[in-house]
């Protein structure tokens, strides 16, 4: 069983000749093996002396007999693991790039086990509910001998099979079967889930819903096979457990490993994950304000090429609020990093401000905004007037806290700033 290694994001993690277990480092060893894993993304972790950082890539990397779980730095203070595990799983909920841990979920509780194990309960808890509901059924060409003809005949077969058995009749016909590409890539899935779980109750889950598709063929599938599956508008309700079946295949399946090593990497981008969250939760907010939400976009154009008559360095805003007019009333970009709150900048990027204010100026908008999680902040807004035009356009530097996943001080303030420059 594969010791797990649970290390915060923006941690050194020392690199020693001989590990012990339980030691809270990584061996050269697995150091080599990580440098091997090609799936990974190029900037998911840094180098040091006799040491590795991961940064701003949160999840699992499996590297044989040691898993790294990457989570969320949430806290300045942060020593246990339980609320930090909690938090990236609620955001990943909530943004609804994985289906887990539903409210009211009967599964295993998130504190207590590893991510992996959170996943792979969840997907068990998906499966059970759909099949419950009836499982999935296609019709398959089924060849057969039979004593009365049933769809037609197959006359080739029929000489070569039946030629001393008149009584039998070589038939083809199609047949409503739970044998199935849907259920044979659930059956591949929990196959190999059950291989990486570890907590007891999670074992048996699988176990539990790998006995429902003994009927089943053994298949094994290639994740674009999976990811490539045309559902039908009956079949719909299969599209996230095929998600997930995609996933794992893709992840953990033995042909991902290099060589004899058990290595996977199930990672998320943080940037990517924080913006989707934050889009959740504005967008209710938005609605009651009669304004749309749109992620990357509006797209305008900066600038305009004569020579050549054409467009060019296209624009697009993490997060714009549209009045029913479309004109833009807000536009606001997420950051995941920590502010500096001692540094009078905040640690705030240059060219984020930079391009905040091209926004602004392009899609005259006055109100703007770069959201950051809070970890460090003692306050959850700072405000700038920009020295650009009439000197009217503010920018507001706003962090949320991850560890109270409604926040409601964060959306009473959008709210605020919202409604100053909102034109009914």
């Amino acid at each position: 069983m594969s010791e797990v290694l649970v290390v915060l994001e923006h941690q050194k993690i020392p690199i020693v000749n001989n590990r012990s277990v339980g030691e809270f480092a990584l061996s050269s060893k697995h150091a080599g093996v990580l440098e091997g894993i090609k799936t990974l993304p190029g900037n998911a972790y840094a180098w040091g002396r006799d040491s590795i950082t991961w940064k701003n890539y949160c999840g699992l990397v499996c590297l044989g007999d040691v898993t790294l779980e990457i989570l969320p730095k949430i806290s300045d203070t942060e020593t246990h693991s339980e609320s930090a595990r909690i938090s990236l799983v609620r955001m990943l909920r909530i943004a609804g790039l994985l289906k887990l841990h539903r409210p009211g979920s009967a599964g295993i509780e998130v504190k207590n086990c590893s991510l992996l194990d959170v996943f792979i309960s969840d997907f068990c808890e998906l499966v059970s509910r759909e099949i419950a509901r009836g499982p999935a059924k296609r019709y398959v060409i089924v060849e057969e001998n039979l004593r009365v003809v049933r769809g037609k005949l197959k006359v080739t077969q029929q000489l070569k099979s039946n030629l001393a058995h008149k009584e039998r009749l070589y038939c083809e016909y199609d047949e409503l079967s739970e044998d199935n590409i849907i259920n044979q890539s659930i059956r591949y899935a929990l196959h190999i889930v059950s291989k990486k779980a570890t907590q007891p109750l999670v074992k048996k889950q699988v176990l539990e819903q790998l006995n429902r598709f003994d009927h089943v063929s053994p298949v094994q599938l290639s994740p674009d096979q999976v990811e490539t599956i045309d559902l039908n508008r009956n079949e719909r309700r299969f599209s996230d457990i095929l998600k997930y079946c995609e996933l794992f295949i893709r992840t953990l399946a033995p042909t991902n490993s290099a060589g004899k090593q058990d290595v996977f990497s199930l990672l998320f981008d943080m940037n990517q994950l924080f913006e989707a969250w934050l889009c959740a939760m504005i967008r209710p907010l938005a609605h009651e304000m009669g304004l749309t939400l749109k992620t990357q976009g509006p797209r305008k154009y900066l600038a305009y090429r004569e020579d050549i008559e054409s467009k060019v360095f296209q624009m697009k805003p993490d997060i714009s609020l549209l009045n029913q007019a479309g004109q833009v009333v807000l536009i606001a970009d997420a950051k995941w990093k920590v502010l500096e709150d001692d540094e009078k900048k905040l640690g705030v990027s240059q060219a984020d401000m930079y391009q905040l204010s091209a926004y602004g100026a392009r899609y005259m908008s006055n109100a703007l905004a770069l959201i950051y999680p809070r970890v460090n902040s003692p306050k959850n807004f700072y405000q700038f007037r920009l020295n650009i035009g009439d000197g009217g356009r503010r920018l507001t530097v706003a962090t949320c806290g991850l560890q109270n996943l409604s926040d409601e001080i964060l959306l009473d303030n959008i709210s605020s700033l919202l409604i100053s420059h909102h034109e009914v």
